[in-house]
C-alpha cells in the first residue's frame, strides 16, 4: 500500500473529530449559556528508528529489528488536539420569570451537585418542593451564605445579585469569576468545573432574563459546509491514490 493513504487518512479523521464538535454546537444553538466550541489540531511528524542488524543484540526481536518508513522521513500527520471554549457572552432574552437571571460580562453561577460544586451561565432557574432556588437540572443554586431558599411572595433579582421578596432581602447569588489564563472546563450537563474560582468584585445580573448560546448558527453552518468539502476531498485522493496503485499493478503484470 502506497504510504502517501496515512498522512491524508489521518487529515480525515481529524476533520471528522472537527464535524462533530461543529455539530455539538448546532445541536445547542438554543441552549441557555452555552459556550461554543472549537476543536484545535496538531502536527506530528513521522519518526524513523534506524535498522539494527539482527545479530547485534540478542535482547529481543523488538530491539533487533527497526522501522524505516519508505519514502520522504518528513511525512507529517495530523492529529486533534484540545477543544478551545469560547467564553464570549450570548445575547441576553426576555423570560418574564423573575427567578431567571442572567450575568453580564464575566461571571459564572455557583452550583451545587451530587459531584461537587459546578458552575454555569445559565440562568433557568425555579423553586423545587422546598422552596430551594434550583437550576432546570433540579440542582441548587448557591448563595454567599449557602443554599438558596425563597419564601413565598414578590421576588425580585438586583443588578448585584440581591434577591429580595416583598422588598425584604432573603438572600444574595453567588458570582464565581476566573482568572483569562485559567477558565473553567466544561464538565457534563453543560455545566463548568475548576479549581479557580473566586468571588467576583462587582457582579452585574439582570432579572428576569436568560443568557442564550453564543452559537452562530450561520457561521457554525458554513464551517460544517467546509469541513465537509475538506473530508470529501481527502477521500477523492485516498480513492486516486488507491486507483494509480491498481493501474501500477495491472502495468507491472503485462511487462511480466
Amino acid at each position: 500500500m502506497n504510504r502517501a493513504v496515512y498522512p491524508i487518512l489521518s487529515g480525515a479523521l481529524a476533520q471528522e473529530r472537527q464535524m462533530q464538535v461543529f455539530a455539538n454546537n448546532m445541536a445547542n444553538v438554543n441552549t441557555a449559556g452555552f459556550k461554543q466550541d472549537d476543536q484545535g489540531f496538531k502536527s506530528v511528524m513521522a519518526r524513523a528508528q534506524v535498522a539494527m542488524p539482527s545479530f547485534a543484540h540478542s535482547a529481543g526481536f523488538g530491539q533487533q529489528i527497526g522501522v524505516i518508513p519508505a519514502g520522504p522521513a518528513e511525512r507529517v500527520f495530523a492529529a486533534p488536539s484540545a477543544v478551545h471554549t469560547s467564553f464570549e457572552a450570548g445575547r441576553l432574552r426576555i423570560t418574564g420569570n423573575p427567578l431567571d437571571t442572567a450575568i453580564q460580562g464575566s461571571g459564572f453561577f455557583e452550583i451545587k451537585t451530587p459531584q461537587g460544586l459546578r458552575y454555569t451561565r445559565s440562568g433557568m432557574f425555579s423553586l423545587d418542593s422546598q422552596r430551594r432556588l434550583v437550576t432546570n437540572l433540579g440542582y441548587p443554586v448557591m448563595g454567599t451564605k449557602g443554599e438558596i431558599k425563597i419564601p413565598p411572595g414578590t421576588v425580585q433579582v438586583g443588578a448585584q445579585g440581591g434577591i429580595d421578596v416583598d422588598g425584604r432581602p432573603v438572600a444574595t447569588l453567588k458570582i464565581m469569576d476566573f482568572p483569562a489564563d485559567h477558565m473553567p472546563q466544561k464538565h457534563f450537563e453543560g455545566l463548568f468545573t475548576s479549581d479557580s474560582a473566586k468571588p467576583a468584585k462587582s457582579p452585574q445580573v439582570q432579572g428576569g432574563h436568560v443568557e442564550e448560546s453564543n452559537v452562530n448558527s450561520i457561521g457554525e453552518m458554513v464551517k460544517m459546509i467546509q469541513g465537509m468539502r475538506n473530508y470529501e476531498s481527502s477521500q477523492k485522493l485516498i480513492q486516486t491514490l488507491d486507483h494509480m496503485a491498481e493501474i501500477s499493478i495491472q502495468s507491472l503484470g503485462r511487462v511480466l
